[in-house]
């Protein structure tokens, strides 16, 4: 296909409609939309999806780094960058569905949220600990600890995850357990899937970040992000456990 027929009509028209349905409802009605743009714009100008997703990491490191600044100004910067990356997010999504997909790309994609949420708790704790809030007062470290807590659950909750299915593996491979046939994990219409796309970085938080910034109520974020991704972490892991127990049960190495 011609350069020219990669208009944003024609990556709308690519979108399948499971991911349609998938999609949470800002990024519907802003994100999405946008990224229809900028997929246009990278498609013409020859640049490919893994190439979007390597560029994300730089923004979203620059969008964390901009709250270590104690200044204002610096932080709304920051907010815009981090809603800049959750559109690069969708861009990279456009180009692997209508474009080409390219060999890594669901790691190049999946590696710049883990990046994002790993870095953002901890420096936009900084900002609230520096300009205080509305609940939590200037100069609270405890607020830079709730940050730092918050993004080390997400990832902790992902090196879980990875470790357990690793080790499942060698057991079914072994031959101790027999193959686990998952869940559809991505279906779209699962009550466990709208709330973690709608409530995580992918849905109403790069936003709320961006006002919680203009409003100097950083402080919030910081406790939201601690019980979402704490609770996270701790229903993730008691499932994990529960379900190594199950399956190991009565088996012998």
């Amino acid at each position: 296909m011609e350069k020219k027929h990669y208009t944003p009509k024609f990556f709308y028209d690519s979108l399948p409609e499971w991911k349609r349905r998938k999609d949470p409802v800002l990024s519907k009605v802003f994100y999405r939309p946008v990224s229809y743009v900028t997929a246009s714009l990278a498609a013409k100008c020859g640049i490919q999806a893994n190439t979007v997703s390597y560029w994300s990491y730089l923004v979203a490191v620059i969008g964390c780094v901009c709250y270590l600044f104690n200044s204002y100004t610096w932080n709304i910067v920051g907010a815009a960058f981090i809603n800049l990356w959750l559109v690069f997010d969708c861009t990279d999504g456009n180009l692997a569905r209508a474009v080409r997909k390219q060999p890594f790309g669901e790691f190049a994609d999946a590696l710049g949220s883990y990046l994002q949420v790993g870095l953002m708790g901890a420096c936009i704790g900084v900002a609230a600990y520096n300009q205080g809030g509305v609940i939590i007062p200037q100069g609270c470290v405890w607020v830079v600890l709730l940050g730092a807590l918050a993004s080390s659950a997400d990832s902790l909750m992902r090196l879980a995850f990875q470790k357990y299915k690793a080790v499942e593996r060698t057991m079914c491979d072994m031959g101790v357990i027999e193959e686990v046939k998952d869940e559809k994990r991505n279906d779209a219409s699962s009550l466990r899937v709208r709330i973690e796309n709608e409530l995580g970085i992918g849905g109403i938080l790069p936003f709320a970040i961006l006002l919680a910034t203009i409003f100097r109520a950083l402080d919030l974020i910081i406790i939201y992000m601690f019980c979402y991704y704490g609770l996270s972490f701790l229903v993730a892991v008691s499932l994990l456990v529960k379900r190594a127990i199950d399956n190991g049960r009565g088996k012998t190495l």
